[in-house]
């Protein structure tokens, strides 16, 4: 955990937000097939779990850099999105002391905000699950920490090991969340595309009553790999299946 930043007491208002057509059609893949397809994206480390039924979230990343365990930054987040976009918030993975709730929650939600994603705790889960605003987080605390700062808006930040400029475009669901560099997503879309139509290939010949080998080749890819590791006994195998 971190209690500064390089640009602690910042607050920047304006962000270079992509096309918002890019974005809609990134709304529409999975993260799996977002990840699959690689190109300008990262994907966000194990812990940052959906808390609340809603999980689809899609949008420009307005980030948020706190002491962890700090709430006065996030007072000021409200005033700072815009419609279509997705809170990030850094408060460096701290559990024991919730930085959000269900008040900031709504009004977040009234400014436009399509979701959150909080390396650190919420709170106030019931209200966040009656606004219907996707929230993805570390964890659940009833207690708040500090309001005294630092903190910082709009500033490069870190979720799950994955450094976040305002602008990024955020997308989560149920499977995890990925980060698209605001400049990449043409490029993602373009290779997560290839991924979504190579999977409705495979899932036709499935249903077409084809076999994993028939499909995927498997059989020849488990010999060769088998042969580049030096393994003995491929013949045995062969013939027992």
């Amino acid at each position: 955990m971190s209690r500064w930043h390089p640009q602690a007491w910042t607050v920047e208002t304006q962000v270079e937000r992509p096309d918002p057509a890019l974005v809609a059609a990134l709304a529409q893949l999975p993260t799996t097939q977002i990840a699959d397809g690689g190109g300008p994206i990262a994907v966000v480390g194990p812990g940052i779990a959906p808390m609340v039924a809603a999980t689809e979230i899609c949008g420009p990343a307005v980030t948020l850099w706190t002491a962890p365990g700090d709430i006065l930054f996030i007072l000021k987040s409200p005033d700072v999105v815009q419609d279509g976009d997705v809170l990030v918030v850094d408060a460096g993975g701290r559990l024991d002391a919730a930085v959000i709730g269900d008040v900031i929650g709504g009004r977040l939600q009234a400014r436009g905000c399509v979701g959150m994603v909080v390396d650190g705790a919420v709170r106030d889960v019931e209200g966040l699950e009656e606004l219907g605003l996707p929230v993805h987080a570390r964890g659940a605390h009833p207690a708040t920490g500090s309001n005294t700062g630092p903190g910082a808006l709009n500033v490069p930040v870190q979720l799950g090991g994955v450094a976040v400029h305002p602008g990024d475009v955020v997308r989560a669901d149920r499977s995890g969340v990925v980060v698209v560099r605001r400049g990449g997503l043409a490029e993602v879309l373009e290779r997560a595309g290839v991924v979504a139509r190579r999977e409705e290939q495979w899932q036709a010949a499935f249903a077409a009553g084809a076999g994993m080998d028939e499909v995927l080749g498997i059989d020849a890819l488990i010999a060769e790999k088998a042969s580049a590791a030096g393994a003995t006994g491929g013949a045995e195998v062969e013939e027992r299946a």
